[in-house]
């Protein structure tokens, strides 16, 4: 079941939590800085969601049916997609019954005109997902279901998948207020 937690609540239960661990939280410099905040809260989700997605037992409590709405072959890549985890995504188009599809981390040869009768097949560009349907479809327009590990998106709210997910991300950003976790560039 679904939580969901305001952005200032996030941020006031990680201080909370980080001052009673023994250090006092506003000897960070990061506790009035609500952009600083928002930054670290960031690593501390992907941190979070990538352990998980790590881990079997944990998996289905991240994975995410997305909806990519592809036009002419092309759609956006969802934000909240964990690309490194794609290699394990369900896949499937709007077609009756869904076509099977491979993903490819490498361009297939899109340019060449040629598609598999029986197979689909996707890779990521950028930010655009690059979507061939199975033969004789040669522009597809339609939906892509990707079933994957996802992050939430952080807005004034996070929607966590489960109470345990939102408590892992809002403990891992007290560890980090308090200095006790560090990541890469950022510096508290």
């Amino acid at each position: 079941m679904s939580v969901t937690i305001t952005l200032s609540e996030i941020l006031s239960r990680a201080r909370v939590i980080a001052t009673q661990t023994g250090i006092d939280a506003n000897q960070s410099v990061l506790v009035d800085n609500r952009a600083g905040l928002r930054a670290l809260l960031n690593s501390c989700l992907l941190e979070t969601y990538r352990r998980k997605a790590s881990d079997q037992k944990f998996l289905r409590d991240i994975t995410i049916k997305n909806t990519v709405a592809i036009s002419g072959g092309t759609g956006v890549v969802p934000d909240t997609i964990m690309r490194e985890f794609l290699h394990q995504a369900n896949w499937a188009d709007s077609a009756t019954p869904p076509s099977l599809i491979t993903y490819y981390d490498y361009a297939a040869d899109f340019n060449s005109g040629e598609n598999f009768s029986q197979l689909g097949y996707v890779y990521i560009d950028g930010s655009t997902f690059y979507y061939t349907a199975p033969a004789p479809t040669t522009s597809y327009t339609g939906n892509l279901y990707v079933t994957t590990p996802s992050i939430p998106a952080i807005t004034t709210s996070v929607v966590f998948q489960t109470q345990e997910m939102a408590d892992d991300v809002i403990l891992m950003l007290a560890q980090a207020i308090a200095g006790k976790i560090v990541f890469e560039g950022i510096n508290v």
